[in-house]
């Protein structure tokens, strides 16, 4: 998949020569970027068919997020792709932790969450076409404070489907769950906030 300009509404708070910590990298979507930013990159993922194709400008760690156990503390750490959103609150508390384990003193986390409305008022059918990618959604189902949704993604005749359950979580939420492992302050960037950073 092509990078979707995801990190745009938080370039600035990544700065180049610094070091950051990316978990769930998956295939290297997102560490193409932050090497093409200059970011010295730690990408983990708990799969190495994953892994083999992180750039070999980044360090690959093969763990589970909530296993992790690094002997080093980075500027930033990164949580994308809405793992914040994980429908088990045990797993949300312990990603979390992990990552405030991770940032050095003076340093910030930067978390993607979903759009909590955007879920909510999700329907089967086409989403969006962004450079030759289309996506569409396949299956919606609301249970209680979680979603479940079937992606498919169509590009270059090529098809991939992601199915996910995401728990919906408030500004708020998401605050008092930082705060809870330790985080302090927070300040949220872009046009539907939907990333927070953590010092």
């Amino acid at each position: 998949m092509p990078y979707l300009g995801e990190l745009d509404s938080v370039r600035a708070l990544l700065a180049r020569g610094t070091s950051i910590l990316e978990l769930g990298a998956g295939a290297g979507r997102l560490t193409r970027k932050l090497l093409e930013w200059g970011l010295s990159v730690t990408a983990v993922d708990n799969s190495a068919a994953m892994l083999a194709h992180v750039p070999r400008d980044a360090k690959p760690v093969l763990s589970d997020i909530e296993k992790l156990r690094l002997l080093e503390a980075f500027d930033t750490v990164l949580l994308a792709s809405d793992l914040i959103n994980h429908p088990s609150a045990t797993s949300r508390k312990s990603i979390a932790a992990t990552a405030r384990r991770h940032v050095a003193r003076g340093g910030q986390l930067l978390v993607e969450r979903h759009d909590p409305d955007r879920l909510r008022n999700a329907q089967v059918g086409a989403v969006s076409c962004v450079n030759g990618l289309r996506s569409s959604i396949e299956a919606v189902r609301c249970c209680e404070d979680d979603i479940e949704m079937t992606v498919r993604y169509d590009m270059d005749g090529r098809t991939w489907r992601q199915s996910f359950r995401a728990s919906l979580l408030s500004e708020a939420e998401i605050e008092g769950l930082l705060t809870e492992v330790g985080f302090r302050s927070f300040e949220w960037f872009g046009e539907k906030r939907m990333w927070v950073r953590a010092a």
